[in-house]
């Protein structure tokens, strides 16, 4: 079995009854998930139920506990895929008087006894994404959770804002960042779809120009983003070196030339979405109150068996041997995830020090992907992808040959020439022609 990703959602409040409004609020939602899925009666402790799946059966869990002034209610969610793979979604709530804690863990295990590569492409639950429709106040490791909406951050104050964010210790969750060109992103919806994607796990910020020489003047333009390119920022650790915290920078011109097919979109976002989920799966616990309630629970269970039987029977010293052993297990278990979570870490560093002496080497070769772009030679070729229009011009992105060879003239494409001078500062160009084969904004051809 392989946990695909870890979710945990706190909203804490010295207010009683709005922190109960939230628990009721969240159980409607929880409830609302399941029959979607296909449970009939989400109040029943368990049963079947007819899966999205066609031809499958899914089975369904709810087991109640409750100790230390808190109740637990986990909910087991069993869904069999097209791909001899079977989903497990649980679903954990501990609520107490001034505090309720929602811990969902997504896992997948093969149904069937086969040793063959399988590509799974996990998604946030769509349950999570709407408990941030119940209240504001969820927070993670005690920091407040963005709304999985991409969040503005614009100009020279909104740049040197970001850069504060991204190097601060305090930050706790990924940065991902979103630059634009004159208000155009590298593809239309692509913020909004990648805060959907990452809710709960990480921070979605949009850039414009003015705000990325911001960001540049402060991190360094090796490090920073603009141009219609997208960065992962992981949270400062003290750990890792600096550099680390810098995380994946995926260019607009890189995005885009690898975009043959009009799908690089979804390609990009179930990348971010993988990488993100599969640090989540190691990273983020589930709330210490989760044990706690369990074995008050099962200590509870032993004394009224004890209360019942005076004489200490053979049944009930089996009884205190698994009260024993399970509390054991699960202490060893936690602490092997805890240590599984360390050495992922390390081997995340590790990883990433092999790539930055990589793009080392191809820095000096003259491929750092935020260099400053050479002028062009006489009689050199470059390509040119469109990302959008102003009123008055096209907006582009250099990238590579499309590879197709329906090149036609340009001389009534005034927009694109418009677009074209502001990009490259001149007209000095000897012929333009337009790709006839491509879509989505069309590709450019300039000769010099």
């Amino acid at each position: 079995m392989q946990t695909l990703a870890n979710y945990l959602l706190v909203a804490e409040n010295a207010d009683s009854a709005r922190v109960t409004g939230i628990r009721t609020s969240s159980f409607n939602v929880i409830d609302s998930w399941l029959r979607e899925k296909g449970v009939a009666d989400p109040s029943v402790e368990s049963g079947t139920f007819a899966s999205l799946t066609p031809g499958a059966t899914g089975t369904y869990e709810r087991r109640l506990s409750s100790g230390e002034g808190a109740t637990l209610t986990q909910i087991r969610l069993e869904e069999p895929a097209r791909t001899g793979q079977t989903f497990l979604t649980m679903v954990t709530v501990v609520a107490a008087a001034t505090k309720i804690s929602i811990y969902v863990r997504l896992t997948v295990r093969n149904s069937e006894a086969v040793i063959a590569p399988v590509v799974t492409d996990p998604k946030c639950p769509w349950v999570v994404r709407r408990l941030f429709e119940v209240t504001d106040l969820w927070t993670f490791g005690g920091r407040e959770l963005p709304l999985p909406l991409p969040r503005a951050m614009n100009g020279e104050t909104g740049g040197t804002a970001l850069a504060d964010l991204i190097l601060s210790p305090n930050r706790n969750i990924p940065l991902l960042v979103v630059s634009e060109i004159e208000g155009q992103a590298v593809w239309p919806r692509i913020a909004n779809d990648l805060a959907v994607d990452l809710t709960a796990l990480a921070a979605v910020v949009t850039v414009d120009e003015d705000g990325a020489w911001a960001l540049t003047n402060k991190l360094g333009r090796a490090q920073s983003c603009f141009n219609a390119g997208i960065r992962l920022y992981w949270p400062v650790r003290e750990e890792t070196s600096g550099a680390y915290t810098h995380g994946r920078l995926w260019t607009a011109s890189t995005l885009l030339s690898n975009d043959r097919d009009g799908r690089g979109a979804l390609r990009l976002r179930t990348t971010v979405r993988r990488m993100v989920m599969a640090v989540a799966a190691l990273t983020i616990e589930p709330p210490p109150e989760i044990d706690t309630i369990l074995s008050y629970a099962a200590r509870q269970r032993l004394r009224e068996l004890e209360a019942r039987d005076a004489s200490h029977s053979e049944e009930l010293e089996i009884a205190r041997l698994f009260l024993s052993d399970n509390e054991q297990l699960r202490n060893e278990l936690a602490e092997t995830k805890r240590e599984l979570a360390h050495w992922s870490s390390r081997a995340e560093a590790a990883e990433y020090a092999l790539d930055q002496r990589s793009d080392a080497v191809d820095a000096l070769e003259g491929a750092d992907d935020n260099a400053e772009p050479s002028p062009p030679m006489a009689g050199e070729i470059r390509f040119y992808k469109k990302l959008g229009s102003t009123p008055n011009h096209d907006v582009f992105v250099q990238v590579t040959s499309c590879g197709h060879s329906a090149w036609q003239a340009s001389n009534k494409a005034e927009k694109a020439k418009k677009g074209l001078r502001k990009l490259l500062g001149d007209e000095d160009w000897k012929a333009l022609h337009h790709c006839g084969t491509c879509t989505g904004g069309g590709m450019w051809r300039v000769r010099w």
